[in-house]
């Protein structure tokens, strides 16, 4: 979720609950923010104390996942912002056969030669 859609969240909420328990401090943090300040992370710190607001909050923002800021671990394992890309596959080939062998890590050892006996392999890409 971004700043402006909790900002936004926090003002729906503000002008829906006229009698909110914490509605001195959300109007002086809703100041703030108009001013230019980054507020939103005291925003959400100060409306997800009290069950009830927060699950007002949790209706008004968007369900997609964060990758902005920092992510949930699982176990020992902390998913990465974003969409990942496969590196491209590097190469190495013989130039008389065709024979391709490809490098899937770093530091793999390469065989020198053609295992069909041609020569050399090189880089192929």
């Amino acid at each position: 979720m971004r700043d402006e859609d909790i900002v936004a969240a926090a003002r729906e909420i503000r002008d829906e609950w006229v009698a909110l328990p914490v509605a001195r401090q959300v109007d002086g943090l809703l100041a703030r923010t108009d001013a230019g300040e980054p507020v939103a992370d005291e925003i959400l710190r100060l409306l997800t104390a009290e069950p009830g607001l927060r699950m007002a909050l949790r209706r008004r923002l968007p369900k997609e996942p964060d990758t902005t800021r920092a992510t949930e671990s699982v176990g020992t394992y902390t998913h990465l912002p974003g969409r990942g890309e496969p590196s491209a596959v590097l190469r190495y080939g013989c130039a008389d056969c065709g024979y391709e062998y490809p490098v899937f890590e770093v530091g793999e050892p390469v065989p020198e030669r053609c295992p069909r006996g041609h020569g050399p392999l090189t880089a192929a890409g």
